[in-house]
This record gives C-alpha cells, sequence and structure tokens, in this order.
C-alpha cells in the first residue's frame, strides 16, 4: 500500500480541507510527524480554535511582520496542540529573541518542542534550522529563546513550529496567548506568565518589540 500523505492524515482527524490547504507544508509535515509518533494516529481527531481580542503591554513596541497560528487535536484525555509564528518580513533575530506561549487551566502540559526553518532573499525555498528547545517552563507555560531562534549575520525570514501535549484538566479556562518578542539589540529582560489567567508579559529597560495573539480551543 502506498503511504498516506499528509493531507490525507490531516482530512481523516476532521480537518476541513481549506484549513489543510491553507498549513505551510513544512508546518503541515512536522505537524503530521509529531501525531504519528504518539502511537494514536487513528484515534486523534481535530479541533477547531477561534481568535480573541489580545492586549499588549503598552511598556514594549509592537513587532509587526509576523504572524501565529495554532493547530490542534484530541485523543482521549491527551491533547495535542502546534503553536506557530512566522516572520512576513526579513529580520535580523541576535540570539536573544523569545516565543513563549501560556495555556489556561484546562489542560495540563507535560512535553514541549519543536522546530526552526529560515529562508534569506537568495534561496527559493526554506531551509531546516535546529530544533526548538523550551528552556524555561511554567505550569501551563513555555519561553523558547536565545540563539536556537536565531543570530544569523545577515537579515532573514524566520518561522518556528512548537509542539505542546497536555492532558485535560480540573479548569475551564480553554485560551492559549502566543507571544513573540524580537530584541535586535540583545537586550535584558524578563518574562512573566500571568497567576490569575492567561498572560503573558515582557519587561525590559531598553526597547524591544513585541506581538501576541490569542485563540480558544473548542474541544
Amino acid at each position: 500500500m502506498e503511504p498516506m500523505s499528509n493531507d490525507t492524515i490531516l482530512s481523516l482527524t476532521g480537518m476541513p480541507q481549506s484549513e489543510i490547504n491553507e498549513l505551510d507544508a513544512d508546518i503541515k509535515a512536522f505537524i503530521v510527524d509529531d501525531l504519528r509518533k504518539s502511537g494514536e494516529l487513528f484515534d486523534i481527531a481535530y479541533f477547531s480554535t477561534e481568535e480573541i481580542a489580545t492586549l499588549i503591554p503598552r511598556v514594549n513596541q509592537v513587532l509587526s511582520d509576523i504572524t501565529f497560528s495554532v493547530s490542534a487535536f484530541k485523543s482521549s484525555n491527551t491533547v495535542y496542540i502546534y503553536p506557530t509564528y512566522e516572520f512576513t518580513a526579513d529580520k535580523k533575530p541576535a540570539g536573544n529573541d523569545s516565543f513563549s506561549f501560556q495555556i489556561g487551566d484546562a489542560l495540563v502540559p507535560y512535553e514541549y518542542g519543536g522546530q526552526i526553518w529560515y529562508q534569506d532573499s537568495t534561496m527559493s525555498d526554506w531551509e531546516l534550522g535546529g530544533s526548538m528547545i523550551a528552556n524555561s517552563q511554567g505550569f501551563n507555560g513555555a519561553e523558547y529563546s536565545g540563539t536556537q531562534l536565531g543570530s544569523p549575520d545577515w537579515k532573514m525570514k524566520m518561522k518556528g513550529c512548537t509542539y505542546v501535549h497536555a492532558k485535560i484538566g480540573s479548569g475551564t479556562d480553554k485560551r492559549i496567548v502566543m507571544s513573540y518578542m524580537h530584541n535586535p539589540q540583545k537586550y535584558s529582560y524578563s518574562i512573566s506568565f500571568s497567576y490569575s489567567g492567561v498572560g503573558i508579559t515582557y519587561n525590559s529597560s531598553n526597547t524591544v518589540y513585541t506581538a501576541a495573539q490569542t485563540k480558544f480551543l473548542s474541544y
């Protein structure tokens, strides 16, 4: 038998074809590969997400030319979530950028990971970068930061797809907030996750640029 395509596998989870078509090919392959590793591929069901309003702290400059997305799936008591970001214009991280997300108390995360890709003006396609490791983890959130998000010698586009595997929790908050901080001068900063809900704040005495998006997980 011929192996099933990534599109076919995602279609079998119930993911609408329109959303499958919109997925970046690299992100699509990464998601399917991670779902395969679960060993429960044919018991996994897609569920939709809905964007809701996100407040960006005024202490930071607004980061432009970045998009966020998240795909999510469920199998029994396990939820597979894929928070993703992509630069839509060339940027030059200095090795101290940060991508983070926090999930509401309806879920209890237990495993994190991810992958980076890059593309400069001389390249016709994306190239595979390094793995993403959650170097800061909280009870319901994680941060990926440092040189793993890139420290190129010139400006380029970058994208990252992370994964978080979680169990169903006792709470009712099904939001996930994703945030990226671009720190072009490699300034020192601190990050804090909300203790009373879902929120991420970056603080620095210098100029950093942040963007965020919040989604509701409707499983």
